[in-house]
């Protein structure tokens, strides 16, 4: 692989590398991108990666080579620190519950000693924190130049200091930002760079498909209504706008009460919500001109959270156009406008498009979406004139890797597949109970068997497993089975409970003995190494639900061009993400366990064939019996050197 990565960066050109769990795939980039002095951006999708190559790999390698290099780590602006509007939340600090408060005194005092900025140094304070969101900014709000506190500001300082970087490393979105802003005729986030290198590379089509979208939500109209109230307050200018103000937080809650209650998705069409929106567009915009009144006789701060407010509502105005142009069947494969102008003034095209909609419990958002990004993705990275690097455990499904190019319509790239070194074929089994249900109708009644199969194998295991499910209903009926169960009521942790994956993953691997459970969010960038994981269930086969308006709308697309949307889409992805989540239990040489998969498709089905070539080799087993043996002899010590 390094040498295949070496090639590449001489010649300019793209690979696409599948290095399986061991292969050394990190080194196997980082070696040649050192050694041939190349200026490059390191793209990942987990911050444990990123802090990984920041903390440990590039600084070792780069000494044992002789080549240390100039590394910095820019992260989005959400992750920093913003003096400004941390100020501002002080100032109403009395709006706050306890909580909230204690949270602000946290950052408050850290924020006299920190020198990143950066809201991760920041211990304590959990990722899902109710004020995270205002003691950052977003492109919308930021004051930028005009901004009392630019000269010390953490986001500027950041990228000045990556603009100066040998390597950069980010995570997919800030890069997918950089590229968008850079074909705007911005001057983007980063530096010029000769190479590329995205590893964890399985997760950039969906996040490049999510940086290709328009979405607004009531949650960004809410914040910038908060923050027009505060500098409202702040310059005595409140009266003069608290009716207007009411009339578009009013409009908010009618668009939303307009929609369906609970949380869950939707298509949008061009009639629904049409009279709401149109309230609400006029709303905005009355509050709009009502703060460029106040602002013209003393202008600020308001007029610059009007402008954030401008944003949202020319935003709004671009979705609702492009939204006219799309089928009452949700998309359409009409070639026009779908992101920013270009510097010359032409609009860049997208294709088809998805309108749909999300609701929560208190909100809700209106978002179009892009069905197929294989064009604009190949379009921004051709215009880097760099070589690309992708690199991934699980990017092939059986030994085919034309799904992912695809994907980004990266045309003739190299390709390369390394295997695992580690030893599946002894430490491990795949078992697939017999005698289980297949997933239909009976949800409930499918994730009592899968507990019911599972269950034995996980005392057996002392727990030490990860129970993984295609979807948070699922979850929640197995929390709630779990909760029931006195051998197991105290002995699980959940998604969904309120704590962040990472402290779900540090109560888990500190307890010892306990279960997992997760969803889509765990089949991925999770690590725990050594006997402290020797069991992952995995509930179904992760076809994507139907009930995915995008989904539905690929599917469309490919019928329309005369496809097979099963072999083209869901097969697939449903096998990339298996692979993800089966790959939990081996992280490292010394592993060892058990993989079960409680859906009998896999070896009743023919398409089951294409699962099985691509997972690990691991030797396939039926019986709970042997399975309970196998963890016996590794509780046993029979596996002591493996384990």
């Amino acid at each position: 692989m390094a040498e295949a990565v070496a090639e590449t960066l001489a010649a300019g050109d793209c690979l696409i590398a599948e290095a399986g769990p061991g292969a050394g795939k990190t080194a196997a980039y980082l070696v040649p991108l050192l050694l041939a002095g190349r200026r490059a951006v390191i793209s990942t999708h987990s911050r444990n990666l990123q802090d990984q190559l920041f903390h440990r790999d590039l600084p070792v390698i780069g000494k044992a080579l002789g080549r240390p290099v100039k590394v910095r780590m820019l992260k989005g602006r959400a992750n920093y620190l913003c003096r400004y509007r941390l100020a501002r939340t002080a100032e109403s600090a009395a709006e706050l519950d306890s909580a909230e408060r204690a949270e602000l005194e946290l950052v408050r005092a850290w924020a006299e000693l920190t020198v990143s900025g950066d809201l991760a140094d920041c211990e304590g304070l959990a990722e899902n924190a109710l004020l995270w969101g205002r003691m950052t900014s977003t492109r919308d709000n930021c004051l930028g130049r005009e901004c009392p506190d630019f000269d010390s500001c953490y986001v500027f300082r950041a990228r000045d200091r990556a603009a100066r970087a040998d390597i950069v490393i980010v995570n997919h979105h800030v890069l997918m930002a950089h590229l968008q802003l850079k074909t705007a005729g911005a001057d983007g986030l980063l530096p010029k760079f000769d190479c590329v290198v995205v590893d964890e590379a399985h997760a950039l089509p969906e996040v490049a498909r999510d940086s290709f979208a328009l979405s607004l939500s009531t949650r960004q109209i809410a914040d910038a209504l908060k923050d027009i109230q505060r500098e409202a307050l702040a310059s005595g200018r409140w009266p003069d706008i608290e009716e207007t103000h009411s009339a578009l937080d009013k409009a908010v809650r009618d668009l939303r009460l307009a929609c369906p209650r609970g949380a869950g998705e939707l298509d949008w069409t061009p009639d629904m919500l049409r009279a709401e929106i149109s309230l609400l567009e006029f709303a905005i915009q009355e509050l709009i001109e009502c703060c460029r009144d106040e602002a013209d006789e003393e202008p600020g701060a308001l007029q610059h959270a009007a402008e954030g407010l401008e944003e949202l509502r020319a935003r709004l105005d671009r979705m609702c156009r492009l939204l006219k142009q799309l089928s009452p069947a949700r998309c359409s494969a009409a070639a026009d406008d779908f992101g920013e102008a270009r510097a010359d003034g032409q609009e860049r095209t997208g294709g088809v498009r998805a309108g749909w909609i999300r609701t929560t419990r208190g909100g809700m958002s209106l978002n179009l979406t892009p069905v197929d990004i294989a064009e604009d993705f190949q379009r921004l990275a051709a215009e880097t004139e760099a070589a690309w690097i992708f690199s991934s455990a699980t990017l092939s499904m059986d030994g085919d890797l034309d799904h992912y190019a695809r994907r980004l319509g990266l045309e003739g790239p190299k390709e390369l597949i390394v295997e695992s070194p580690y030893d599946y074929r002894r430490n491990t089994r795949l078992f697939v109970p017999q005698g289980l249900p297949l997933p239909g109708a009976d949800a409930q009644g499918y994730t009592r068997a899968v507990l019911d199969a599972a269950l034995p194998l996980a005392e057996a295991a002392d727990g030490r497993a990860f129970l993984l499910f295609t979807s948070y209903r699922a979850l929640d009926e197995a929390r709630d089975c779990l909760s029931c169960d006195p051998k197991w009521k105290a002995r699980f942790v959940a998604q969904g409970d309120g704590k962040p994956r990472n402290l779900l993953l540090e109560e888990f691997r500190r307890r010892g003995d306990a279960l997992l459970l997760g969803t889509r969010s765990f089949w991925q960038g999770v690590d725990v190494r050594g006997p402290g994981l020797v069991l992952v269930v995995i509930d179904r086969l992760p076809f994507e639900s139907p009930g995915n308006p995008v989904y539905r709308a690929r599917q469309q697309a490919v019928r329309a061009q005369g496809g097979d949307p099963f072999n083209q889409i869901s097969l697939p992805e449903a096998v990339l993400a298996l692979k993800q989540g089966a790959g939990r239990l081996v992280r490292g040489e010394n592993d060892a366990g058990v993989v079960m998969i409680c859906d009998q498709r896999l070896l009743t089905k023919a398409y089951g064939r294409r699962f099985l070539a691509s997972l690990p080799p691991m030797p396939l087993i039926r019986s709970a019996g042997e399975a309970l043996e196998f963890m016996a002899r590794i509780a046993d010590g029979q596996f002591a050197e493996a384990v």
